[in-house]
């Protein structure tokens, strides 16, 4: 976990202590007399207060750079609750930095955090001496935040079943021991298990060392025919064996990638594995009835495991490749149509998610849904 601190004090006014209020007219002729003025008195009082008066505040939000003004408006009015809303030229210059650091930290990974402290530039003199914002952006890999999955959330953390559209298309290839079969993404082997025990060879490429591992002693006492690598299938390292597979699957990773080149590589490396007539079988998000998503949706998708595509960017990012697509079907009903489990659904988090309720918690269907892509190697 990468933590890149800075401190700025865009909104400390250049002189912080106000001048107190005018005292009342005084018709004494004795200029030494003391002021007991009650409400002018009480007035500066209540200032003098605000130096031992402390107000610390933390704000954390998503590095997504389409929030900049909410960002912002987070700060400007617990300032203005202060006293010290700040200048428009401090504003600004506050804007033009958080929308620097959201960039920085959503460049790095959908899953950073920008964090905003708001506490006194001057602690000995309290409220008087102005505002200090410091931020640090705390930026967290797809790795980092699925090795924290095991300690938190209970077993299985993807369901105890396969996906029963990558089962089917397993079984009408013929015989599972001629069928050489890529799991990409395989997690800690929900697909991959049941795909070797069919008899299929398989080999299992995963990003996070925690579930490979629990893939491979998984795998070891019914000494399955599982190889596993560990590895991200967009690194261009990282390379499957060329023209050589009869059946890939990738389930419930392209709702992590980042934008239409990510696809674009992942089907041109995908393609080169496949042999001639195979398949490979895809899950992603894809838009509905022409709608166009906005920056700030296209980035909530990514920080929600939730990734979109238009309909014509999965059309574009196979263009020239020798794949051709089979089918399209919503994964939702596929598989609760197939489901055989005790319960449905196979986890609280499954029917939200495939829906696009996790981008759009709304009740009316969302524009937006899981769905099972099979392709064909020509």
């Amino acid at each position: 976990m990468a933590v890149d601190p800075t401190t700025i004090t865009p909104i400390q006014p250049v002189n912080p202590v106000q001048p107190p209020p005018q005292p009342p007219s005084n018709n004494s002729k004795d200029g030494n007399s003391p002021i007991t003025d009650r409400d002018y008195l009480d007035k500066i009082v209540t200032q003098n207060t605000r130096k031992y008066t402390v107000a610390k505040a933390e704000f954390s939000v998503p590095c997504m750079p389409s929030m900049v003004d909410q960002a912002l408006k987070l700060l400007q009015d617990y300032c203005a609750v202060l006293g010290k809303p700040g200048t428009p030229e401090e504003q600004q210059k506050l804007r033009e930095f958080l929308g620097q650091k959201l960039r920085e930290g959503f460049k790095a990974s959908p899953h950073s955090r920008l964090v905003m402290m708001c506490v006194p530039a001057k602690p000995e003199v309290g409220l008087l001496g102005g505002v200090s914002i410091q931020t640090k952006v705390i930026s967290e890999s797809l790795s980092d935040k699925y090795t924290t999955w095991p300690k938190t959330r209970p077993d299985p953390l993807f369901g105890s079943e396969p996906d029963f559209k990558v089962m089917d298309v397993a079984a009408s290839l013929g015989e599972a021991s001629q069928v050489r079969v890529l799991d990409v993404g395989a997690g800690p082997g929900r697909n991959s298990l049941p795909l070797a025990r069919r008899g299929h060879p398989v080999h299992a490429l995963e990003l996070t060392p925690v579930f490979a591992e629990k893939l491979v002693q998984a795998a070891k006492p019914e000494n399955l025919p599982i190889e596993v690598a560990i590895g991200n299938v967009l690194d261009p390292l990282v390379r499957m064996q060329p023209y050589y597979y009869h059946y890939v699957v990738s389930s419930e990773v392209i709702s992590h990638f980042r934008d239409a080149q990510e696809l674009r590589l992942f089907f041109g490396k995908m393609s080169d594995a496949l042999m001639t007539g195979g398949k490979l079988l895809v899950s992603l998000f894809l838009t509905e009835g022409g709608y166009e998503p906005t920056d700030l949706v296209r980035e909530l998708g990514e920080v929600s495991f939730s990734s979109i595509f238009t309909p014509a960017e999965l059309r574009q990012s196979i263009e020239g490749l020798p794949l051709k697509m089979l089918t399209v079907e919503a994964a939702l009903e596929y598989e609760k149509q197939h489901y055989q489990g005790s319960s449905w659904p196979p986890t609280p988090w499954y029917e939200g998610w495939c829906s696009g309720r996790n981008l759009f918690p709304i009740e009316k269907k969302p524009p937006t849904q899981l769905y099972w892509v099979l392709m064909e190697r020509s």
